[in-house]
């Protein structure tokens, strides 16, 4: 995957705003236990959504942004065989060649097949919008017994209302406040579980060993924003640069995607290339 970083559009940046900024600055560091916060942000990351099957998800844990539930996943499941979508976040490309070798595949490249462990982020990451096949995908997990994360770090920047998540394949669903909030480098992050399995991130959140900086600073944002404020606040500004370059606006607000090959450069590996607007927005570029 090319690094597209430092280009205009590069990327998947959170939008430096000045109204979340200045809340950002007013933060007090008041206490708060994960476990209340982790119980607020499930609450808040579903105001006026509705995902089916989203009360079987009642094992919580902070998590540091959602990269170390992944990694506690791959740790589970490090002995079968890793399948993503074309475009998936880099991060999992990277596992897959660091951890899982020649026990790799696309989905899009054979069948799923028992054996086989799937990660697969909602809204997509080469996207922004629900991946295609999401469900189908999700209904051969649930047959084959194929264990499923769920990467939801996109999904307080979407429009995404309804979802169905009570597939019993989906063991993990995990979120951070990333890209919605100016945030990225605190790190808050949530693992959403149905089963209590013991492991080490478990045992570090029943002991609060965890950046309770981080916490306080998550708790104080989700109860300073509604869930939908971002899009709301941005999705004009998407919708008329999205026509000013030729591109389709994604469900992510952040997002246009380019299917007429427009901006290859922008390519991640799926059909469609992903250009980001929030570096733009905010006066990083």
């Amino acid at each position: 995957m090319p690094n597209n970083r430092n280009k205009t559009y590069g990327g998947a940046w959170s939008i430096h705003d000045i109204e979340s900024i200045k809340v950002i600055n007013s933060f007090n560091n008041r206490p708060v236990a994960p476990a209340d916060f982790c119980n607020d942000y499930k609450k808040w990351l579903v105001e006026n959504k509705t995902f089916k099957g989203w009360d079987e998800y009642n094992f919580l844990d902070f998590s540091n942004g959602t990269t170390e539930t992944f990694d506690k996943f791959y740790q589970v499941h490090s002995s079968l065989k890793l399948r993503l979508l074309k475009g998936e976040y880099f991060y999992h490309q990277l596992q897959a060649k660091l951890i899982f070798k020649d026990r790799f595949g696309w989905i899009e490249d054979g069948d799923l097949t028992a054996g086989d462990v799937l990660v697969m982020s909602c809204p997509f990451s080469d996207t922004g919008n629900i991946p295609v096949g999401f469900n189908d995908i999700l209904s051969v997990c649930d047959e084959k017994n194929i264990p499923v994360l769920l990467d939801m770090a996109y999904i307080s920047i979407s429009d995404l209302k309804e979802l169905d998540l009570s597939h019993p394949s989906i063991q993990v669903i995990t979120s951070s406040l990333s890209k919605v909030f100016p945030v990225e480098h605190h790190r808050i992050g949530i693992r959403m579980r149905r089963k209590l399995d013991d492991d080490t991130m478990l045992a570090y959140n029943q002991n609060q060993y965890v950046n309770k900086y981080s916490v306080n600073l998550g708790s104080h944002m989700i109860h300073s924003f509604s869930n939908d404020w971002l899009f709301k606040k941005y999705k004009d500004k998407q919708r008329q640069i999205c026509d000013e370059i030729n591109l389709e606006a994604s469900s992510c607000v952040i997002f246009g995607i380019d299917k007429n090959n427009r901006y290859p450069e922008y390519n991640r590996g799926g059909i469609s290339n992903r250009l980001c607007f929030s570096k733009l927005w905010d006066g990083r570029i």
